[in-house]
């Protein structure tokens, strides 16, 4: 991806524990930045994504491939689509990375506050080098955002961004080919 800025997550929230769910999330830049943390807010989603391809990984010099696990989370990813700045109006944005999650002992999973990822510019991004779970998230939240307001406002927020990265993605959210799957609403929001 192109032009990534490091984000980091405002608190710990836990992300979502099931494939169909969502949660919202607000990440900050460092605090020296023009736009850091204090000066800036970027808002966003974090939706699972699972690999449905298979992956070359390197095991102690040998390159195994994995299988596809279509049923598996494989990660998180952050899709950041607004910059709300002190006396400024809000600028669309679509940057997308995978922050950082972590499992203490007998605690649940949370995104870490303290972890940081690079959040690349969709919008500058050619097409041929959109990461491979990005329109399988968007899939996910038009199906989500068939009975989730939080997926619905999301949506309809970013639509002509999403547009321009997924020229041929669905236009709204209609019923699934797939049939009628049971959602998730968000484990947490933020506001």
């Amino acid at each position: 991806m192109f032009s990534s800025i490091t984000l980091y997550p405002q608190g710990e929230t836990p992300p979502p524990v099931v494939k169909d769910s969502l949660v919202e999330m607000s990440f900050n830049r460092e605090w020296w930045r023009e736009d850091g943390n204090g000066k800036c807010d970027f808002k966003g989603i974090v939706v699972p994504y699972t690999r449905t391809w298979p992956e070359e990984v390197q095991r102690g010099g040998d390159t195994v491939v994995l299988a596809p696990e279509p049923e598996k989370i494989a990660g998180y990813v952050a899709v950041v689509t607004r910059k709300i700045c002190k006396d400024m109006p809000p600028e669309a944005i679509l940057r997308v990375g995978l922050p950082v999650s972590r499992k203490e002992f007998f605690k649940e999973r949370v995104i870490d506050k303290t972890g940081h990822f690079p959040a690349g510019d969709l919008l500058e991004t050619p097409a041929d080098k959109v990461p491979p779970w990005f329109p399988q998230v968007i899939e996910r939240i038009e199906l989500l955002a068939q009975k989730d307001e939080s997926a619905k406002s999301f949506l309809a927020g970013s639509s002509a961004e999403l547009d321009k990265v997924l020229p041929g993605r669905t236009k709204s959210a209609g019923p699934s080919p797939e049939g009628d799957r049971t959602i998730a609403s968000p484990s947490r929001l933020t506001p």
